[in-house]
């Protein structure tokens, strides 16, 4: 057998078992157990005997037909054989090794045999085994073909054999061995037994295939252990024995049909390049790669040779680096993985490049400029992936130590630019590499790590009058010494204009310098000749930017000399060389080199470690110390000589020592020319980011909630770098405390934190987290500085998310009790603080009363005391929050809709907080602040008091007698002087001023006027107030004796014993009588309808005619203050009696038409909104009038028409009656605010049933003709949006038919051209759309000589046969379409005769003309005869 065995031949017959034919082949599945077993043990022990054996046709045909039916075989005979073939092949193998150590052809050409027939066995054994237990994991064993005699224990020994299979033999524990044999066979001198090149490759890839067949089970590959086995099998074949092209087209293979083995292959290429220093069939397989070309629409194919390119460029990246020229055409493929690959192995050739010392440094200079050129020119490929990819791979190479200060402004600038791309991944990237920027800034070298935009801008100038002064000064040089340094002075000047041209450029990152990294930093003139002058003497190089390893500061130009380092550092000196690594490491007992900067809320915290040298000691150019020391020795020589050289000249010694000073003064020009530079790149990486803040800003409210999570950590990050541009980012993302949070995760698989949790967890960060290093009290004292710093400046906006926020915080028990009694003790201070910080300790401790009333339970009397007492009379905001503050003790349930149950705490009406109150509001005072604080005053009576309409009874009767009380001119006039009244404040006195002059004027103009306009405006103000207030206090009063009547039936229920006849009866009785609860009802409406404004005892009717006659008399009336404050008080008397509303609405509706003042008018708006809550059906008759406030030309009265009418109409208090148009015209408002919201409405009434499709016909028209109609512009945007929310085919078909008959009643060509716009704006995806509008053919088929409305049809056609519905009518289409052709044409020779025509009636019309002309002057000529 061993002559005739063909290996070759043996391994292509393989491929199909079952019909490999063998000799002497034993059918093992008619075996029992013990024949196999017996058969396989002679095998066995022959070949244990001797290795040759195998060589023995029976032994061999005995492993064959075993193999064959390996699927037969119990666990322990694949075990047996297994290790008879493993050890019979490893004694074979020594056997050889011996032998061909003694060197005898023929004794080692004996060998040649055994090998192969133990390679094929093994072969066949992995395969095999696979069969093996691919059949055990699915539990289905193959059962003896003939074994019936066994009956019914048949199965339970083949279950037997089963169990023992899968408990006894695991194959993933034998291949590590199994691989190790094949790695020792491959170790023999192949070359030397078989001297034949395609037998020795027969024998290598027979036992290579049991590697490349392992590789491809994912599980195995898992094994560390398998894998670096199969790892050394192809690396030891490709090095030693040509398997090179073998395993390339295999690792192609395995490229292409096996995803996991992307990042495997790349390991192996890795380990045959770096340990068995082979490089060619990486390359190789490289070349092949760049070759390939991928299908857009293949997925698969792509991404596995991405990872592969990637994960090899991350562990050899100058193996791929060799190929780089070849794979770029790969940034072209259809294919965006391969494209997104071919960034992310620019990157990594990026980071090698960068982190090596190989090349010189012009060299790596260009490479890296040329490298980050591809880079950014991907940020506009089509792919929203691939500029994804390549803004991830720039913020991995910010984390590296080198800066890259050249190429990082671009960045910056192109990733603000992303920011607005419409992919959400890109942005939300950009956000994030953004942030990284600006942690791993290089720009902390000097001055700390803070980029505050004024400090900077400060520095510039300081350092440009330096360099002024010094220019300066060589100006006034002496004449001789100006010869002497004639040509050094002529090229420094020349370097200084090419400096000066650099910065206006910002600095072209296009000039390169010699050998020195700084130059990859900053790039100046004044180096190169700094570098001309001194490269004799130059010793060493230090980068700018790059950290040094090296402890010891370097020495740098002009460190030398003492005072020569404060136009470096001040008067810092060596002591503050560490200080930047203080400031980085959140030391806090080491301050940054400029001590006069702001210190941050919190120090930066930055994911990297920062250079740790200060600026002074990384100059780009160092001086030999040889130079500094030479200076310095010879500057005391000069000064030690200076007395004993009376009249003779040392000419030599001169000499030196102006060379020494000129290199020392030339060092130090170069040192502000390199600060200048460094500044300015700061300034503009500063600006560049300042630019961004807008734009992430609007991203805070982005519905893909990774960016908004972004944006957060960007503006936290840029805070506590002090950007100007972060506090309005801060301020803005507090109304995110609002955000439902819910879990959800990214594209790349994380789960992300909700963003009411993020935000949270931000403002702890900035504001209230302790520092480290601070005592107690002064943490105590910061958190509570930057609670209250928190309310300065606000809007009301922000005031209700701030107190959502702090309640959120206090109910966590986040906020401190030692910082609550901190800000009390701000609140109650006798010291004179600054107002806004009083108001904000009041302001805060309301918030945090919401959660817990016990905040302001206790200290009431110090509320009363300073709120309500002299401060707050000389403050009335501070008054006004006190107020709020009060109003917290009735705590924040809020009322269950149809609960009976009133938590609310009611106190007696002779209870000191009522007095003061009264006091507050009716102490004279002549501030607008008034009307705030009466207001928040009015609710807290009715948000506290027991019986508030009595309090207020009083308190409008004593303003009623200060208003129409008759007094005297000088009374009148020292009135406003009061002893308390705004004693503080410094602002007041000229506004009082100018209020006092105003209202003096407004009723010395009216004759007879005796009262003062303002007093009467206060009253005015109270008695609108109060009547709406007690609509609020009747509703509360019903819902009392509603609870009242509740308990006492229930007690007479319990009383009576719960009979069922009782409580039958009383149900009975009420269906007749009617419910108590509607009795109670109607009595409480009767009072508001009719009491309150018409009853005879009622205070509120006295006042009602006076308001309706002021707001009807605005000749009359002319005072500002007074006519808002009666147009307020008329605008809530309308909500509380329909009778009172119907009589008087339309004066409102006048106002909102006539009146000039804007307040007036947004104010109004308002007011209707909420008179149409109450009285919907009044305010619905004359609804046009209150849509023309959207035409209104002041920003703030459009917006609130539109706020007001979109609450009106989604809540359903109006109806749409063909208005939408107006509202439609918002979409394309040039202020962004007003679109905003136009858009928002039509989103959420897109939600109400068929709200938009049935107005749209009147949207249409609205636009389209009349007095309302827009350019054609404006209608084709407008439309297109509002079309995008009809998605029914159904209201597709119905608006199709009537667009079409629509054409029928227009006339003029726009009209034309906006129907069919609209029509082509429709997807036709049914058959139906398409047949309607063939039938509406008639309608329009004289209109289709336009040439825009042609084309519009043109695209319907497109549009339709792109449809890829089973039932789409492409003959239809086709006819159609002849149609629309012929129709066109026949209507433009219709067009052109009618021209014609016209032409000739012309023509007629001008002959008949000139001869009714000449026939009247032959007339006049004849008359004169």
């Amino acid at each position: 057998m061993g002559d005739d065995f063909r290996l070759q031949e043996q391994c292509q017959s393989l491929q199909d078992t079952a019909s490999y034919a063998i000799s002497n082949e034993h059918d093992i599945r008619s075996m029992d157990s013990a024949e196999i077993t017996a058969l396989l043990e002679d095998a066995v022990e022959q070949v244990a005997e001797s290795s040759d054996s195998i060589t023995n046709t029976f032994v061999f045909d005995v492993y064959r037909s075993l193999l064959k039916y390996a699927d037969a075989l119990q666990g322990t005979a694949m075990n047996k054989l297994l290790d008879s073939v493993t050890s019979g092949f490893l004694v074979e193998l020594e056997a050889t090794m011996r032998d061909l150590d003694n060197g005898d052809p023929e004794l080692y050409g004996t060998h040649r045999t055994p090998l192969e027939m133990y390679a094929f066995l093994l072969q066949w054994f992995v395969s095999a085994a696979e069969k093996v237990k691919s059949r055990n994991d699915d539990d289905a064993p193959a059962a003896p073909a003939s074994r019936s005699r066994r009956g019914r224990g048949g199965k339970v020994v083949n279950a037997r054999v089963a169990a023992k299979k899968d408990t006894q033999w695991t194959w993933f524990n034998q291949i590590p061995s199994t691989l190790a044999l094949i790695s020792k066979v491959l170790r023999l001198k192949t070359h030397r037994i078989w001297t034949t090149t395609p037998d020795r490759d027969a024998f290598i890839n027979c036992l290579t295939r049991p590697a490349y067949h392992i590789s491809e089970s994912e599980v195995y590959m898992k094994s560390n252990d398998i894998k670096l086995g199969v790892y050394k099998v192809i690396c030891l074949a490709v090095k030693h024995h040509g398997h090179g092209f073998g395993a390339q087209i295999s690792i192609m293979q395995c490229l292409q049909y096996y995803e996991h083995l992307s990042e495997p292959m790349a390991e192996a290429l890795t380990v045959l390049a770096k340990e068995f220093d082979h490089n060619q069939l990486a390359e190789e397989i490289l070349r092949e790669i760049a070759g390939k070309n991928f299908n857009g629409q293949d997925t698969k194919g792509p991404r596995a040779f991405s990872r592969f390119l990637v994960r090899l460029a991350e562990l050899s990246p100058r193996l791929v680096m060799k190929q780089i020229s070849l794979l770029l055409a790969h940034l072209d493929s259809e294919s965006y993985p391969m494209r997104m690959a071919l960034i992310e192995i620019i990157g990594c050739l990026i980071r090698e490049i960068a982190m090596s010392d190989e090349e010189e440094q012009e060299a790596r200079e260009k490479r890296l400029n040329s490298l980050f050129d591809l880079l950014t020119e991907r940020y506009l490929d089509l792919s929203s992936y691939v500029r994804a990819k390549v803004i991830t791979t720039l913020a991995k190479l910010c984390d590296l130590p080198v800066k890259f200060p050249k190429q990082r402004l671009t960045i910056t600038e192109m990733t603000v630019g992303a920011l607005e791309d419409k992919g959400s991944s890109v942005r939300r990237h950009a956000i994030a590499l953004l942030t990284k920027l600006i942690l791993t800034h290089p720009y902390g070298l000097m001055h700390g790590g803070l980029l505050k935009l004024e400090e900077w801008e400060e520095r510039y100038q300081e350092i440009c009058k330096e360099l002024e002064a010094v220019d300066m000064k060589e100006m006034e040089k002496p004449a001789t010494e100006k010869e002497r340094e004639d040509g050094e002075k002529q090229s420094d000047s020349e370097d200084e204009d090419e400096d000066e041209e650099d910065e206006d450029e910002q600095f072209d990152a296009s000039e390169n310098d010699d050998n020195s990294e700084a130059d990859e930093a900053i790039t100046s003139s004044p180096m190169r000749a700094a570098r001309k002058r001194m490269r004799p003497s130059r010793t060493s190089t230090v980068p700018l930017y790059e950290s040094s390893e090296d402890g010891d500061a370097m020495e740098v130009e002009g460190a030398a000399p003492g005072e020569d380092m404060e136009g470096v550092e001040g008067e810092a000196g060596d002591e503050n060389v560490e200080g930047d690594e203080g400031f980085y490491e959140e030391d806090e007992n080491t301050t940054p080199l400029n001590s006069d900067a702001p210190t941050p809320l919190r120090t930066p915290r930055t994911p990297y470690k920062t250079p740790r040298k200060s600026m002074a000691t990384r100059t780009p150019r160092t001086i030999p110390k040889s130079a500094f020391a030479t200076a310095k020795k010879d500057r005391k020589k000069k000064k030690s000589k200076k007395k004993a050289r009376k009249s003779q000249l040392d000419i030599s010694a001169l000499t030196d020592e102006q060379v020494a000073l000129a290199a020392l003064e030339s060092s130090q020009i170069l040192n502000l020319k390199l600060r200048k530079r460094y500044y300015a790149e700061a300034l503009n990486f500063i600006r560049q980011i300042e630019g961004a803040m807008e734009i992430i800003g609007q991203l805070l409210g982005s519905t893909n909630k990774a960016e908004v999570l972004e944006s957060i950590e960007f503006f936290r990050v840029a805070h506590e770098y002090q950007f100007i541009g972060a506090e309005s980012g801060i301020k803005k993302m507090i109304h995110l405390i609002w955000s439902k949070d819910n879990s959800s995760t990214s594209e790349d698989g994380k789960e992300l934190k909700g963003i009411r949790s993020r935000l949270l967890e931000c403002y702890r960060n900035l504001y209230f987290d302790p520092l480290p290093d601070m005592e107690p009290k002064q943490q105590v004292n910061r958190i509570s500085k930057n609670m209250i710093e928190l309310t300065y400046d606000a809007t009301l906006a922000e005031l209700t998310s701030l107190e959502e926020l702090m309640r959120t915080m206090m109910d966590d028990d986040q906020i401190h009790g030692d910082v609550i009694g901190k800000l009390w003790q701000v609140y109650s201070s006798d010291k004179q603080l600054p107002r806004q910080q009083r108001r904000g300790a009041i302001i805060i401790l309301g918030m945090l009363a919401l959660a817990k009333r016990n905040v302001v339970t206790d200290r009431v009397d110090t509320l009363l005391k300073i709120g309500l007492g002299p401060c707050g009379r000389a403050d009335l905001l501070l008054a006004r929050y006190t107020c709020v503050a009060l109003q917290r003790l009735n705590g924040s349930a809020k009322k269950v809709k149809g609960s009976l149950l009133d938590k609310t705490l009611r106190l007696e009406m002779d209870n000191a907080i009522f007095r003061k109150l009264q006091d507050t509001v009716l102490f004279p005072t002549r501030s607008k602040e008034w009307f705030g604080m009466a207001e928040q005053a009015i609710n807290t009576i009715y948000a506290l008091g027991e019986h508030p309409d009595v309090m207020c009874n009083d308190l409008i009767k004593n303003l009623t007698r200060r208003v129409f009380s008759t007094r005297d001119k000088s009374e009148q006039a020292e009135r406003p002087k009061s002893p308390e009244a705004m004693d503080e404040d410094p602002a007041p006195e000229n506004a009082d001023a100018e209020v006092i002059s105003r209202a003096q004027s407004a009723h010395s103009s009216a004759s007879g006027d005796r009262g003062d306009a303002f007093e009467l405006s206060q009253l005015l103000f109270v008695v609108g107030h109060v009547a709406i207030k007690q609509i609020v206090y009747l509703e509360l009063v019903e819902r009392e004796w509603k609870r009242q009547k509740d308990e006492k039936e229930k007690a007479e229920k319990s009383a009576s014993g719960n009979s069922p006849r009782h409580a039958k009866d009383g149900e009975e009785l009420e269906q007749v009588a009617g419910n108590a609860e509607d009795e109670i009802g109607e009595r409480i409406a009767a009072v508001r309808e009719s009491e309150l404004l018409y009853g005879p005892n009622s205070l509120l009717a006295l006042f009602g005619p006076m308001i309706i006659h002021i707001c009807g008399s605005p000749h009359k009336y002319k005072n500002k203050t007074l006519r808002t404050a009666a147009i307020l008080a008329f605008s809530k008397l309308l909500c509380v009696s329909s009778q009172f509303c119907d009589q008087h609405h339309r004066l409102l509706f006048k106002i909102l038409e006539t009146s000039k003042d804007p307040n007036i008018r947004s104010n109004v708006v308002i007011a209707l909104g909420d008179v149409a809550v109450c009285f919907s059906n009044i305010i619905d008759e004359n609804s046009n009038e209150l849509y023309k406030g959207l035409s209104d030309h002041n920003l703030v009265v459009k917006k609130n028409t539109l706020m007001v009418l979109t609450h009106l109409i989604l809540n359903g208090m109006i109806k749409v009656k063909g208005q939408l148009g107006e509202m439609a015209k918002c979409l394309e408002d040039p202020e962004r605010r007003i679109a905003d919201l136009a858009k928002l409405f039509f989103t959420e009434l897109s939600t109400k049933d068929n709200a938009i499709y049935n107005n749209l016909p009147d949207v249409i028209s609205h636009l389209s003709v009349g007095e309302h109609a827009v350019d054609e512009e404006t209608f084709q945007s407008t439309m297109k949006y509002i079309f995008s929310f009809i998605e029914k085919e159904k209201q597709a078909e119905n608006i199709v038919e009537k667009l079409c008959y629509r054409f029928r009643l227009s006339d003029e060509p726009r009209q034309w051209r906006d129907i069919a716009f609209c029509l082509s704006l429709l997807p036709f995806k049914s058959e139906r759309s398409v047949k309607k509008l063939i039938e509406g053919l008639p309608f329009y088929q004289d209109k289709l000589h336009e040439e825009i409305v042609f084309a519009r049809f043109s695209e319907i056609l497109v549009k339709a046969r792109a449809n890829k519905s089973a039932n789409k009518p492409d003959s239809e289409l086709k006819e159609f379409e002849g149609i629309l052709e012929e129709h066109k044409r026949q209507g433009e020779e219709d067009q052109a005769l009618e021209k014609r025509a016209e032409g000739k009636k012309a023509a007629a019309r001008k002959r008949a003309t000139r001869k009714t002309t000449k026939r009247k002057v032959r007339g006049k000529d004849d008359d004169s005869d």
